[in-house]
């Protein structure tokens, strides 16, 4: 299961042009270079100039909480950190290398998808993409939702991700960039320029997913150029580590094909869901008034549906076994569609336990080591991850023919979910036209409507599964239809191994369970209670 927390008319220009080709320079039409070079002379009219630095002071405000933001620049050395509330979180840059901590306080380096997407900010923030229009696609002229009148152009530099540009039709000042992010678009509309000793900034940024009530806006209230940025500033991030001298044996409990394990708080019992498909740690609201903790702020939680959580609350560690996890911040939310034994569970283990430990889930002895990054001895063969959207994604191919990036979802008790966007954009590659029933899965939010379908041969590492029981997900908004994955290998197939997480080294290990079965006898059709059309 995935759950995922969030911490304009160009969003429909995004979603359906980021897929298009780059034009060749040689091809750009008259518009487009008319636009590009308006931009370069309206940056030009500013005397704008790289600073040697740039440290920027100010104010955050979102989610029903305030709070501040400070920003260093040097050469190639940059950090940002953002509070909000009890919420703080660190990026640091140091050339072409970027690594980010967050409110939890486990570290990660950016390798996948968003370091791909900084390629491109870097191409769009320097004027890159203007001098280069090969990397641009002009899309049209149309309207951010401020009313403000724009030409939108997409771009996509060599090795980053595709971004949506607004560039004013009266500045030809950037007023907005957007990239595709799960279920949606994630815009920063940038307002009020100004320079500072030839330095240049937007005083005003507003982020957004397309839900005004998440929106979180920041303003500069300070800016210092080329005075000197003490060393300390670009210091290694430290990140959070489970408290474990050695690795930790738990037992894991069973139900309705999700794994559970047993926690503490202050001595006080937890029922957890061990779900790496989830950004986050979630405590239901029971749970959470049980343990005294007070929500603040607001958040948005992606789960079968987009719902709206209590808040978060500070929470110092959750013990499991005699292994410590850190937590610091954790978010507080309904619970009520994740059950054991008919009873509501009291919290969900997502990405921040599995970055700040490293994970063995064992299907043939029911039980999941618990270990400090680094100390568990390799065990089968190497998958590469990507944990870049505090996520674990590999790459995959089904049906012999095509490659996807799926979440490996622990939460997920189906074998795999295949989303609607890929398929559409994959015709043939998925048959399920002649099912008659619906399948329904259920999460956090509700339930979500699918198709029953078999997927021949799932391939992923060195393994090929056979026979895999999919469903093709309908749904164009919540987990179930995120924009960067193809879907989700769940539970029903990685219960054949006995798997390892090793987020520090990007890596999933995968050795055959005992019970391993590649599906290659199964019957092609398994379908139990189909639902009558919603």
């Amino acid at each position: 299961m995935m759950l995922a927390v969030r911490s304009c008319l160009l969003a429909l220009a995004c979603l359906t042009a980021l897929g298009a080709s780059a034009r060749a320079a040689s091809d750009a039409p008259p518009a487009l270079q008319i636009v590009l070079a308006e931009h370069l002379r309206a940056l030009a009219a500013l005397h704008v100039r790289q600073p040697q630095s740039l440290y920027l002071q100010g104010s955050v405000a979102g989610l029903g909480l305030d709070g501040t933001f400070e920003n260093w620049r040097e050469g190639d050395r940059e950090r940002y950190d953002e509070t909000l509330g009890i919420r703080t979180q660190r990026t640091l840059r140091i050339g072409a290398v970027e690594w980010v901590r967050n409110a939890n306080g486990d570290v990660r380096q950016l390798r996948g998808v968003v370091a791909r997407r900084q390629i491109t900010e870097d191409a769009i923030d320097s004027g890159d993409f203007a001098r280069h229009p090969e990397y641009d696609t002009l899309l049209g002229r149309a309207k951010l939702r401020d009313g403000r009148d724009v030409w939108q152009i997409r771009v996509e530099p060599p090795g980053g991700e595709p971004f949506g540009v607004a560039i004013d039709a009266t500045t030809f000042m950037i007023d907005e960039k957007a990239y595709v992010d799960g279920d949606g678009v994630t815009t920063f509309d940038y307002s009020d320029y100004r320079v500072t000793r030839g330095a240049l900034y937007p005083a005003v940024t507003l982020e957004s997913n397309g839900e005004p009530a998440y929106d979180v806006k920041s303003r500069v209230m300070a800016a210092e150029v080329d005075e000197p940025i003490p060393a300390a500033v670009f210091a290694p991030l430290e990140p959070a580590v489970v408290d474990a001298s050695a690795p930790v044996v738990v037992p894991l409990m069973s139900d309705t094909g999700h794994f559970f394990v047993r926690g503490s708080v202050g001595g006080k019992p937890l029922l957890l869901l061990v779900d790496s498909g989830s950004q986050g740690l979630f405590l239901d609201e029971g749970a959470a008034q049980r343990l005294g903790l007070s929500p603040e702020g607001t958040l948005e939680v992606r789960g079968s549906k987009r719902i709206a959580g209590r808040g978060v609350a500070a929470l110092d560690r959750i013990d499991i076994g005699g292994a410590g996890l850190p937590v610091h911040v954790v978010s507080v939310v309904d619970l009520n569609g994740i059950m054991y034994k008919h009873a509501t569970i009291d919290g969900v283990l997502g990405y921040p336990f599995f970055a700040a430990a490293e994970i063995r889930i064992d299907p043939d002895s029911m039980t999941m080591t618990i270990a400090r990054p680094g100390t568990l001895a390799a065990m089968g063969s190497p998958v590469p991850i990507d944990t870049d959207r505090e996520l674990p994604e590999a790459s995959a191919r089904i049906n012999g023919t095509t490659d996807g990036r799926f979440l490996v979802d622990t939460g997920n008790n189906n074998d795999l979910l295949v989303y609607h966007a890929f398929v559409k954009a994959h015709p043939g590659v998925v048959f399920y036209g002649t099912t008659q029933g619906f399948a329904q899965n259920r999460g956090v939010g509700g339930s979500s409507a699918a198709v029953p379908a078999t997927i021949y041969r799932l391939q992923l590492g060195p393994f090929n599964l056979y026979n895999r029981y999919a469903d093709v997900m309908l749904s164009d908004t919540g987990a179930f239809a995120d924009g960067n994955e193809a879907g989700n290998i769940g539970l029903g197939t990685l219960k054949n191994f006995v798997f390892t997480f090793d987020y520090a080294g990007r890596t999933l290990y995968l050795q055959k369970a005992r019970a391993f079965d590649d599906g290659r006898y199964r019957p092609q059709v398994e379908r139990l209670n189909p639902l009558p059309p919603p």
